[in-house]
C-alpha cells in the first residue's frame, strides 16, 4: 500500500493512521457500548445494595452523604453547627448507622454551598442522590453540548474515570465542569453571562484563584463585573440565610491544617502540580515553588493567547486549563472538567481541521485519566493539553499571516 511506502511525510503518515482508527462509526461505537457497560453496572450495584444504600436501606457513606446531611442542617437553619466536626460527624452517624471505625466527612465548604445543597435535602435521601445527579449531570451536558453540538459528545464526556466516579460518590464535579465551560462559552458573547457562572463558582474557591488577575490584564471588564455582583449577591444570601458566624466558622475551619498535605490513606489525590511534586517527595515548600511557577507561566500563556487573533475556542481552551492549573487543591473527581478545555479544543479541530498526532495525544490524555486514584495525572495531562492549544494557537498565527502578505 502506498500509504506504508514511505513516500508521504511522517506528520501526513501521522494524519492517515489518525482518519483510519478515529471514524465516527467506530468512536460512536466504543462511546455507546462502554457508556451502556458502566450504567449496567451502576444499576447491578444499585439494586444488589452495594451503592448508596445498604440492605437495610441506610445511607451508606459516599460523598454525596455530605451534602445530604449539610443541607439538612441549612433547613434547620443551624448552618454554623456543621462547621463542628463533632455535630456533624454526629449527623451522618444517625442516618449511616454503619458499623464502626468510620471516617467521617468533615463540613470545608463555604457557606454558599449551603444554598445548593438545601433543595436536595427536602427529598428522600434516595430521591436526593438521583435528583442532584440529574441536575448537576444535566448542566454538564448542557455545556459541552453548547461547545460541541453532537450527543457522542456528552456520551464520550461521561466515559473517563473521574466522570464515572463522581456519578458514583455523588460529587461536584459535573457542576464545577458545567458552570466552568458555560462560563468560557460566554465571555464574548454573554460576557456578563459568563461572569455570573464564575461568581457561582466561588461554592469551590480554589477554581477562581486564575480569574482575577487573568480578567484584568485581558481587559474583560464586563465579565468582571458579573462575576463581582453574582459572587456577592451569593455570599450576601447566604450571611442573610445562615448568619455572618458561618462564614467565620468556615474560615477558621482552615486553621491547624497541615500546609496543602493528604494523610498517607488518601484514596484521591490532589491532582495539581502541588500534589505533584508532594507524591514525588519534594517538601512542602518546595512544591509550592514549582506549583507557583508553573501556574504563572500557564497564566501568562493563557493571557498571550488571548491577545491573538486566534479563534475564540482557542482562548477559552487557554483559560479553563488555566484555571484549571492554578488551583493548589483539585481531587481526581474534579478532573471531570479536563473535558471543558478537550471540547473547546476539539471544537476547533472540527473547524480547522485536526493537527497531525493530536487525536493520538487526546486519546492518550483519556486513557491517563484511569490511573487517576492512583497517580497525580492531573497536571500532566493538563500540560499536554496547553501544549496542543499553543500548536494550535501557532498555527493558526502562521495562517493568519500568510493570507495576510497575499500569499497564494
Amino acid at each position: 500500500m502506498k500509504f506504508w511506502s514511505g513516500t508521504l511525510s511522517p506528520g501526513l503518515r501521522i494524519s492517515k493512521a489518525e482518519d483510519l482508527i478515529f471514524t465516527k462509526r467506530r468512536l460512536s461505537l466504543f462511546a455507546y457500548v462502554l457508556f451502556a457497560a458502566q450504567a449496567a453496572a451502576f444499576a447491578i450495584r444499585f439494586f444488589a445494595t452495594k451503592w448508596m444504600i445498604d440492605k437495610a436501606g441506610n445511607p451508606t457513606f459516599i460523598d454525596f452523604l455530605q451534602w445530604w446531611v449539610g443541607g439538612q442542617f441549612a433547613l434547620r437553619r443551624d448552618a454554623p453547627g456543621a462547621y463542628n466536626f463533632s455535630t456533624f460527624s454526629a449527623a451522618q452517624a444517625l442516618l449511616a448507622k454503619s458499623a464502626p471505625p468510620v471516617s467521617y466527612f468533615h463540613w470545608v465548604y463555604p457557606p454558599t454551598m449551603f444554598l445548593l445543597v438545601a433543595p436536595i435535602a427536602r427529598l428522600p435521601y434516595v430521591v436526593a442522590f438521583f435528583a442532584w445527579i440529574a441536575a448537576t449531570l444535566g448542566l454538564y451536558a448542557a455545556a459541552l453540548y453548547t461547545i460541541v453540538p453532537f450527543l457522542l459528545t456528552i456520551v464520550l464526556a461521561c466515559l473517563p474515570l473521574p466522570a464515572v466516579k463522581n456519578a458514583f460518590d455523588g460529587q461536584t464535579a459535573f457542576l464545577l465542569a458545567g458552570l466552568l465551560g458555560l462560563s468560557m462559552f460566554f465571555i464574548n458573547r454573554r460576557p456578563y453571562l459568563s461572569g455570573i457562572c464564575l461568581g457561582i463558582l466561588t461554592y469551590k474557591p480554589q477554581f477562581i484563584i486564575f480569574f482575577p488577575l487573568t480578567l484584568l490584564i485581558t481587559g474583560q471588564w464586563r465579565v468582571i463585573a458579573g462575576a463581582t455582583a453574582s459572587a456577592l449577591l451569593f455570599a450576601g444570601t447566604a450571611a442573610l440565610m445562615f448568619g455572618s458566624n458561618a462564614w467565620l466558622l468556615f474560615l477558621r475551619s482552615f486553621q491547624g491544617r497541615p500546609a496543602g498535605l493528604f494523610p498517607p490513606n488518601q484514596v484521591a489525590l490532589n491532582q495539581t502540580v502541588f500534589g505533584l511534586m508532594h507524591e514525588a517527595g519534594a517538601g512542602v515548600m518546595a512544591a509550592w515553588v514549582i506549583h507557583l511557577a508553573v501556574a504563572v507561566l500557564i497564566t501568562a500563556l493563557a493571557c498571550q493567547v488571548w491577545t491573538r487573533s486566534v479563534p475564540h475556542s482557542l482562548k477559552a481552551a487557554a483559560f479553563s486549563i488555566g484555571a484549571l492549573t492554578a488551583t493548589p487543591y483539585m481531587l481526581a473527581y474534579d478532573l471531570t472538567a479536563l473535558s471543558v478545555p478537550t471540547a473547546f479544543l476539539v471544537a476547533d479541530s472540527l473547524a480547522h481541521g485536526f493537527r497531525p498526532g493530536e487525536r493520538f495525544v487526546l486519546t492518550g490524555c483519556f486513557l491517563a485519566l484511569f490511573l487517576c486514584f492512583n497517580f497525580a495525572v492531573g497536571p500532566i495531562v493538563l500540560l499536554a493539553l496547553m501544549g496542543l492549544v499553543v500548536k494550535r494557537v501557532r498555527h493558526a498565527t502562521n495562517m493568519t499571516t500568510t493570507v495576510g502578505r497575499g500569499a497564494p
